[in-house]
């Protein structure tokens, strides 16, 4: 019993010396590092609240940096604690950067974080060289092979919109959170293109890799995270910045397994899905002391198409449905200069003067220059084939008659909206089963 107690005590003394150790660390390097480098753009001090974008009690990031740009300029500098970040504002700024100058923004910033979650493999966070080169090179060309082959985006689409409307379906008549059959659905898009399966809503295996990926989310859009990012070896200390690590391991433990799964079963005649073109183009440049396709680069690939192909589509096809309830005017389009309706969430934002559709420049939402999203074009034909297959047969409606939807969002890297619940009713066909 007294061991215990004694075990229990160096176990808070432990945690205790951490924190008292992190507080004194980040103070004096803020007062080492309190002075500003003449040579960067101008911008609030990094003690100053409003300096740090990325405070966990900041308002929503995008209001804050339109606030700071009125101040400051379109060019000026933040801080993620008190590393320095130069925050690019404006269409035609950020135009000039990543277009104009594309090779000189096509890096990636050296954080201790991203060095322990990927070692720089992968295509998000590795840097801008031969490997990364060779990775999205590869990435592109299996995608534009899978979309005009025998599997087509548009097919598997399109099959995955019928499961999405049954779930939905099972759901009418009560008031329910759409956003884990979103989820699950844009999930399984990725899968088929990335294991070349889907699987059942409730499979145990595919719930609990999606739950890790929305919660690596969180955590790499957290507080602990940029901890982690500005503070080295932080990742030998205990506490609660562990669990981004313990999730980043249980996620590769699944993917390892799926790639394992694909190694013991590879036909060169039939090639099923991302894994397997990796695979056979690796045992290709085996002979190659030079080539980039690895192992580990495989891993991460897989991590980052995930991650980046079901979040971002998920989150976009939830505000889509929270709008539809809701429709009142609120700040989307920002820039003045480039817009008709720049405070308001309006359609006539995408209408010329004959009432016809066109894309206005500033609407970038793949990115642009040589870090834009790869996957453009499967995240388009998502979004419009689930969005419309939800539209054709379902009527949405806010359950909340006292109070309206709440579009403020929670930012954990990309903004999301809050959690909220709606009531559906069937227009039409009734699906049966999932």
């Amino acid at each position: 019993m007294e061991s215990t107690e004694v075990s229990g005590r160096t176990s808070w003394l432990s945690l205790q010396e951490f924190l008292i150790f992190l507080t004194v660390f980040l103070l004096v390097t803020l007062a080492i590092r309190g002075r500003r480098n003449s040579n960067l753009p101008p911008g609030p001090s990094a003690w100053s609240f409003l300096g740090n974008i990325f405070h966990p009690d900041q308002p929503v990031p995008q209001v804050v940096t339109a606030e700071l740009s009125r101040k400051y300029g379109n060019i000026y500098t933040t801080h993620i604690l008190w590393i320095p970040v130069i925050i690019l504002n404006g269409f035609q700024t950020i135009q000039e950067a990543l277009i104009q100058h594309g090779r000189e923004f096509a890096g990636r910033p050296h954080l201790h974080i991203t060095d322990l979650l990927s070692k720089g493999q992968g295509i998000l966070t590795a840097q801008y060289d031969r490997s990364w080169k060779q990775q999205r090179r590869f990435a592109l060309t299996v995608l534009r092979n899978f979309g005009l082959g025998q599997f087509t985006f548009e097919d598997s689409i399109l099959e995955e919109a019928h499961y999405l409307a049954a779930a939905f379906g099972e759901s009418e008549g009560s008031s329910f959170d759409p956003q884990a059959i979103i989820t699950s659905a844009v999930s399984n898009v990725t899968c088929k293109v990335i294991f070349g399966k889907r699987f059942h809503y409730q499979d145990r295996k595919f719930m609990k890799l999606v739950a890790l990926f929305d919660e690596a989310l969180k955590l790499q859009g957290g507080f602990w995270a940029m901890v982690c990012a500005a503070v080295p070896n932080i990742h030998r200390f205990p506490g609660p910045h562990q669990r981004i690590f313990e999730n980043k391991v249980q996620i590769e433990a699944i993917l390892q397994d799926f790639i394992q799964q694909h190694k013991d079963s590879l036909d060169a005649e039939r090639i099923r899905d991302f894994i397997d073109a990796y695979l056979l183009e690796m045992e290709k440049e085996r002979n190659f002391p030079g080539s980039c396709l690895t192992d580990g680069n495989l891993l991460y690939n897989i991590y980052d198409l995930f991650l980046a192909g079901t979040e971002t589509t998920t989150t976009t096809l939830c505000w889509a449905l929270l709008y539809m309830m809701a429709y009142p005017d609120v700040q989307v389009l920002l820039e003045e200069s480039q817009w008709k309706h720049p405070n308001q969430f309006n359609p006539e934002n995408f209408l010329n003067e004959n009432g016809e559709f066109f894309k206005p420049d500033a609407f970038i939402p793949f990115s642009m220059g040589l870090r834009a999203c790869l996957g453009e074009k499967l995240a388009k034909i998502e979004l419009f084939l689930f969005f419309t297959t939800m539209l054709q047969n379902f009527e949405f409606h806010w359950p909340d008659k006292t109070s309206p939807p709440d579009l403020k969002g929670s930012f954990k890297i990309i903004m999301a909206p809050r959690p909220y619940k709606l009531e559906l009713r069937s227009r039409m066909v009734h699906y049966n089963g999932l």
